[in-house]
């Protein structure tokens, strides 16, 4: 229940309204193993234990770089994440962005992707057209466009991603045991998480 407005919302769940908006219950919450190297990019404002955070326009990041040329050794990390990161980019960028993260894992490394899901998003709208709820911009327009409220270029996205033309880059970049899965961060009922390993 929204006890703002007094509406159910039941694709909201693992959410919660505040002041009028519709939050992550688990946003913040860092939930990711640990490992010996790993390197959490584009952290923006969410530093994790444990990881090295790279984000080239965050004060709290311990390596300044851009994510598409990183100032990190070929070879050396057990894990790399990317949470909300990846739409960020054109789709014609993502081939090179995804080879520069595979190169700085380890044979046998863990790249871990969270992003908005457009299976998830439009099967939403082809929910609420049929059913006539209203739609939710956080479901929508927020996944195809990003959130307005951080009114930065940069923090708007420039692609969407179905799980099939995302499974067919990783598998073109030489990525293997890809996995889709529930997502730890944002909204599991929007967005995917996708793991997969660095060839040995």
């Amino acid at each position: 229940m929204d006890t703002d407005t007094g509406h159910e919302h039941p694709h909201i769940q693992g959410a919660e309204v505040r002041n009028g908006r519709i939050h992550a219950k688990n946003t913040d919450r860092q939930v990711e193993d640990t490992y010996e190297t790993a390197y959490n990019l584009g952290c923006g404002n969410k530093k994790w234990d444990g990881w090295i955070n790279v984000d080239l326009h965050s004060d709290i990041s311990d390596i300044k770089c851009d994510l598409r040329k990183l100032e990190i050794a070929s070879d050396s990390a057990d894990a790399v994440a990317a949470i909300h990161v990846l739409e960020h980019f054109y789709e014609w960028e993502v081939a090179d962005l995804l080879t520069e993260w595979k190169r700085v894992l380890k044979p046998g490394g863990k790249m871990i992707l969270e992003l908005p899901c457009m299976d998830k998003v439009f099967a939403y709208v082809t929910n609420c057209v049929h059913s006539k709820e209203p739609l939710q911009p956080f479901m929508t327009m927020w996944a195809l466009y990003g959130d307005p409220k951080h009114k930065s270029e940069a923090m708007c996205h420039k692609w969407g991603w179905f799980q099939n033309p995302l499974r067919n880059m990783l598998e073109s970049v030489g990525m293997t045991e890809i996995k889709f899965c529930e997502p730890n961060y944002h909204f599991p009922f929007r967005d995917m998480r996708v793991e997969c390993l660095k060839a040995l």
